[in-house]
């Protein structure tokens, strides 16, 4: 009997268990039923049922119904396919109480189906150009897992990303960013390409852009800039995004990084914090920062944005450069090594209020900052060749700068819209102070049997006091001439007057230490000076806008003056120029998907205030510089010219531009050699007024698109010539310098792969009237490849590889092969959680190397660090974009992204 009992005991327990785990298996029954746009049940209709962990499949019956028993997620897709109609999908989340769940019955369009067609496809076009933008489809390139708008931006033809994120269209920099046409937190384009993902963007805008008031009235003058408008999918117009990110890497470089953005369609709060420390035998660097940063719309027309930033940063650098310098009696040679100790603390403030009704439009902006700074400098210098001489300094300095900005624009449109009317204000003040202690070792020597003949030894204390003021206006007034024919079209004559005060005062005062530790003053080394510039513009500007072209032209008279004034001694100088600058743009629509533009203009300015003063600078004692009171303003003008082209047909693009640059009045240095006591040479700088300075330049590029926009081919290059006339030993010369590059690139974009890869080859070569027409000639030749596998939503892995062929370099710049590799894995749900793993120059060949040229003298420069090193990153990321709903309706999404 109690075996019996015992049985049946046992075979309950085995009942109820097998029965809890059948309900945990079999959570939701989920139900429907599918019809056509007349309400009648189609049968055979394949369905998907998609969970996180797995996916479930059936098939309609007669009365065209079906049912899932065994759903273990109550939020799910839906995938429905029928032959001979459009495709559905859909995204459900159920109430998890109800265990029976019946959906709304699913009604599928009729879908045309052409028999004589064998596939069907739909070709999207990756490229429109027009008048002034060029926009770019997101949907026909390759967007893969956890893709930022970083990764889209590098498969666009003409946009170049650099490592650090800054971006530039067609050579020109990217120096605004909107979403859906709205100003986007700090409107940085590298603050935000690397966070937003690339999923959300249906369009990518670069856009010609005047300025808001220029929109406004429609008055488009001076040069425009670049600006990326991101357009994003349906209802994906907000969201919360951000992170927390920790590295540490076997250079002894540890960082740790934090931020956060709350983002609706009328409020953007944004902040952000950072420390890293490195510490190695080449670099010791402290870098912390703090950021916030609102942008809110008060009202339907106006917006309130402010913001502030905190820098503080302390480095350890050591650099090596060679110097080498052309003169009628012979070549300088000069090799420096320098250690720098520095330190810097910034504070930014900004304050913005702007807006626009039917009728008006404004904007209130002011920007304040405080800087300051501390640098300590060990430096040796070994001349040889016309000059032998070595200098070995060391230096100290604290410097203080507070400024302040602020501008008010105001427009309102008059007889309706036929005028308008604007007006605007600015000023800006700044002040600086900075003290130095200079020690120089000058070691002279014999030039004929290079001996050592004299160490000399100077101390100074040098304290300087800048200040800087400056105050516009401008006004304007449009008139409406006769409407054309198309009713879109206007065309205005506009009247314009701006002007600009500016005031700089600069008191130096050095203290000499003899070799008793006895201190005087020494008058001098001294300068009490205060230059003011004013500067007026008159100008009168044709505007025309209509369908296919756009084009103004005007004319801009420019007087102004410089006035000079000694404290000490109470003399001025007066210096007046009257300078004259035609201007003008074009934005012609030549055909669909075919633009032309063009662009003139030309501005003054007035000389550096150091250039000016006239009293010998004697911080560098190798080389003494003084200032010109008579220098006249530069007159600069500046034109462009860009054709873009796309054939969605055949695949090819072909974007390029022209660019020309000439000056009048350009200030140069005049090197003069002068003996000292000990009859050995040193330099001495002034400045003159030259005309004959000009550049012209041309880039190219020409892609071909191929397998579905998947495979990129790409030749691109650049051609430049420059122009350049300075002055040594008071004799006028020239140089000039040719720039060639040309490059070819391979792109492939999978989404589970992609692989990139480059070869390109540059030459310059500079020629000089000083020797002879000496030249010199670099040539790179650089080849570069990379690879990314994605094996799984979770897993990525990464290699790159380049091998550069210098030749021409004075310094040893070496021909580096450097090959970096890394992986990384994503954790938790919606990757939230991010493990990767970098290995940076695996053969330890990298070096910061660049090369510079200024009139006669050529500068390479080469900085010491430690390229080889592994760093491993831990993140935590937060990104939810669109809204987040709870319902048993679909929320309809691209019927065909899920084939």
């Amino acid at each position: 009997m109690r075996k019996s009992s015992n049985l049946c005991f046992l075979l309950l327990f085995i009942l109820i268990t097998f029965s809890f785990n059948a309900l945990a298996q079999s959570q939701f029954k989920i139900s429907g039923q599918i019809t056509d746009s007349l309400k009648k049940p189609i049968e055979g209709v394949s369905i998907r049922l998609i969970t996180d962990k797995d996916t479930l499949r059936s098939n309609t019956n007669g009365k065209g119904n079906f049912s899932f028993s065994k759903v273990n997620n109550s939020k799910f897709y839906l995938v429905v396919k029928a032959l001979g109609y459009k495709s559905f999908a859909s995204v459900y989340e159920i109430d998890p109480s109800i265990k029976n769940q019946v959906l709304d019955p699913i009604v599928l369009k009729t879908k045309t189906i052409h028999l004589d067609d064998v596939e069907v496809k739909v070709k999207v076009d990756p490229i429109k150009i027009k008048k002034d933008t060029i926009e770019y489809n997101a949907g026909a390139y390759t967007v893969r897992e956890n893709d930022k708008v970083e990764d889209l931006l590098k498969q666009l033809q003409g946009i170049e990303v650099d490592e650090k994120g800054a971006v530039t269209a067609m050579g020109k920099k990217m120096t605004k960013l909107r979403v859906n046409g709205e100003d986007f937190f700090t409107s940085n384009v590298e603050d935000y390409i690397r966070q937003l993902p690339a999923d959300m963007v249906a369009k990518l805008q670069v856009i010609d852009d005047y300025g808001d008031e220029a929109n406004f009235t429609g008055i488009k003058t001076g040069t425009p800039q670049k600006m990326l408008n991101l357009v994003t999918k349906p209802g994906m117009d907000k969201g919360v995004f951000g992170g927390l990110n920790v590295s540490s890497s076997t250079n002894n470089a540890h960082n740790l990084g934090l931020n956060g953005s709350i983002w609706k369609k009328t409020k953007q709060i944004g902040f952000g914090g950072r420390y890293g420390i490195t510490d190695n035998e080449f670099t010791k660097l402290n870098n912390r920062g703090l950021n916030g940063n609102i942008r809110d719309k008060i009202s339907k027309e106006f917006t309130l944005t402010a913001g502030y930033n905190l820098n503080n940063v302390s480095n350890n650098s050591i650099q090596s450069t060679y110097l080498e310098t052309f003169n009628p009696q012979g070549t300088i040679y000069d090799l420096r090594e320098s250690a720098n100790n520095s330190s810097s603390l910034n504070n930014n403030i900004n304050l913005g209020f702007n807006g626009a009704t039917k009728k008006n439009y404004f904007n209130a902006s002011l920007t304040g900052a405080l800087a300051n700074g501390k640098n300590d400098a060990f430096s040796t210098s070994n001349k040889t060749g016309f000059i032998r001489q070595d200098l070995i300094s060391s230096s100290g300095s604290k410097n203080n700068s507070p400024n302040i900005n602020g501008n008010l624009n105001w427009s309102r449109r008059l007889s309706n819209n036929k005028k308008s009317l604007s007006m605007g204000f600015n000023f800006g003040s700044s002040d600086g102070r900075s003290n130095s202690t200079i020690n120089d070792i000058i070691r002279y020597y014999n030039e004929t049997t290079n001996v050592l003949v004299k160490d000399s030894l100077l101390n100074r204390l040098v304290e300087n006091n800048t200040k800087n003021s400056n105050l516009g206006g401008n006004i304007q007034f449009s008139n409406a001439l006769k409407r054309a024919s198309d009713s879109t079209a206007y065309t205005f004559i506009n009247f314009s007057y701006r002007f600009s005060v500016s005031r700089s005062q600069n008191m130096q005062h050095t203290t000499v230490i003899n070799g008793f530790g006895e201190r005087f003053l020494v008058d001098s080394l001294g300068q009490d000076y205060v230059s003011n510039f004013i500067n007026q513009n008159f100008g009168i500007g044709y505007n025309t806008n209509k369908k296919k072209i756009s084009y103004n032209f005007g004319i801009n008279f420019s007087p102004s003056i410089i006035i000079g004034k000694y404290q000490d001694t109470g003399q001025e100088l007066k210096n007046y120029q009257l300078n004259f600058s035609p201007s003008g743009n074009l934005s012609y629509q030549v055909k669909e998907n075919k633009s032309l533009s063009f662009g003139y203009n030309g501005y003054t300015s007035s000389p550096d205030f150091n250039k000016l003063q006239p009293i010998r600078n004697n911080n560098d004692v190798q080389n003494l510089v003084i200032g010109n009171p008579d220098l006249k303003a530069t007159s600069s003008h500046n034109a462009d010219l860009s054709y873009n082209q796309f054939d969605n047909k055949s695949g090819w693009s072909i974007m390029a531009g022209l660019s020309g640059n000439f000056a009048f009045n350009s200030v140069v240095s005049n090197t003069v050699f002068l003996r000292d006591t000990l009859n050995s040479l040193k330099q001495q700088t002034t400045y003159e007024n030259v005309n004959g300075i000009y550049s012209i330049g041309g880039n190219y590029s020409v892609n071909r698109r191929l397998m579905a926009n998947k495979l990129s081919l790409s030749l691109t290059g650049n051609l430049g010539y420059s122009h350049n006339v300075f002055y040594t030993d008071n004799v006028l010369n020239r140089s000039s310098g040719i720039n060639v590059s040309n490059g070819f690139r391979f792109n492939l974009n999978e989404k589970k792969f992609a692989v990139n890869s480059s070869v390109s080859y540059s030459f310059s070569s500079n020629t000089y009237s000083v020797l002879n027409q000496n030249i010199k000639n670099i040539q790179v030749l650089a080849l570069n490849g990379s690879a990314s596998w994605i094996p799984s939503k979770r897993f990525r892995v990464n290699a790159s590889a380049s091998k550069s062929l210098n030749f021409g370099y004075n310094l040893n710049a070496g021909n580096p092969l450097l090959v970096n590799m890394g992986l990384s894995s994503s954790f938790l749900k919606n990757n939230k959680l991010n493990f990767a793993l970098q290995a940076n120059d695996l053969f330890n060949q990298a070096s910061l190397f660049r090369t510079s040229i200024t009139n006669n003298a050529i500068s390479e420069n080469r900085t010491r660090f430690i390229s080889r090193f592994v760093q491993a990153t831990l993140s935590y990321n937060i990104s939810q974009f669109g809204d987040k709903r709870v319902r048993t309706t679909p929320t309809n999404i691209n019927n065909e992204e899920l084939y």
